[in-house]
């Protein structure tokens, strides 16, 4: 499972973006666990409640490519989205909601609403404003936003030269060398012409003809995020500072399938405290040799159990730290 980006065209973009780092902010106010969290205050954060889902695991157009909004500052950006056209801006907030299997999606009032009821009352008041008053909801939605920077705006000061710098210091470098070393989760073929995602999607795009931009950010850790959509750059958010290792998603659910199996967990069970033979194994349990052999080879093969001969045997051990990383794993895979 990945997202594999065939690079071609001009040299990728790095674009730092004050509303794009406010939103992954709300993002982490919203879904607190993983993240660094910013200081928003009571009356701000139950405004932006409602809203939410903008920032959400999909995130409005505003806050996904930092292209559409130009402009160097948060004042340039905040312009720029009061200026947007009043369609243009519903469509944009809307994304999140407008996504059927990873791609855009015709919008369907009646559908729309729904979704939001589902969501709670809240956001119904929010995607009905969205849909009916266009206009009034830009304005609301900006207003909010000033308020909010007005609460993050001390931790950008410190954020954003660092987010400079690190964009600066890849512009400045080859393509082939900006784009290596980005995350341990982000993977560059030896003839730098694809860049892979370790994400549980599976997803082919080209940026010939569209371009890449690259993000970093602090408060979207962990996050790696790879944004689509038709007409415009590909966009690919990565943490700064990069996280130490990644798990790997093919590796994690390939020792989930292996764990999966009843017998597997039953002889995980008989190695769990000591190590015991494949022979031990299959009399301990009712098994047969040969079967209790196999399984064991799966387990091993996935990293899950050691084996270490001793005379004519070959004794196996369960490896806890590996069993005990799965569930850690399995949440960095999904969070990513």
């Amino acid at each position: 499972m990945a997202i594999v980006i065939e690079l071609g065209g001009p040299a990728p973009q790095w674009l730092v973006s004050p509303l794009a780092e406010l939103g992954w902010a709300w993002h982490g106010l919203a879904c607190p666990a993983g993240h660094q969290l910013a200081v928003f205050p009571a009356g701000i954060r139950a405004r932006l409640s409602g809203w939410a889902f903008a920032v959400s695991a999909v995130r409005a157009s505003v806050f996904a490519d930092p292209g559409l909004l130009p402009g160097p500052s948060f004042a340039d950006q905040l312009n720029a989205l009061r200026r947007m056209p009043a369609g243009d801006f519903t469509a944009g907030l809307l994304r999140p909601l407008l996504r059927v299997r990873g791609r855009p999606a015709a919008a369907d009032r009646a559908g729309l609403l729904s979704l939001a009821r589902a969501r709670g009352p809240a956001v119904l008041d929010v995607v009905r404003a969205l849909t009916h008053e266009p206009e009034e909801a830009r304005e609301t939605f900006t207003g909010l936003l000033a308020e909010a920077w007005e609460a993050f705006g001390p931790a950008w000061e410190a954020t954003g030269p660092v987010l400079a710098a690190e964009a600066a210091r890849r512009a400045a470098l080859s393509p082939r060398q900006a784009l290596a070393g980005l995350s341990p989760a982000l993977t560059l073929d030896v003839p730098g012409a694809r860049l892979t995602a370790d994400k549980v999607q599976n997803k082919r795009l080209v940026t010939a003809g569209r371009g890449l931009v690259l993000t970093p950010t602090r408060y979207g850790a962990p996050h790696l995020t790879v944004s689509d959509e038709p007409g415009r750059p590909v966009v690919v958010h990565y943490p700064v500072p990069a996280p130490a290792r990644a798990a790997g998603s093919r590796e994690t659910v390939r020792r989930l399938e292996v764990l999966g199996h009843p017998a597997r967990l039953e002889i995980c069970r008989a190695i769990a405290v000591e190590p015991r033979s494949a022979r031990e194994i299959a009399r301990l349990w009712g098994l047969a040799e040969p079967a209790v052999t196999k399984h064991l080879s799966a387990l091993r093969s996935a990293g899950l159990v050691r084996a270490e001969r001793a005379g004519h045997f070959v004794r196996y051990t369960l490896d806890s730290e590996v069993i005990a990383a799965v569930g850690t794993d399995l949440l960095d895979v999904l969070r990513r």
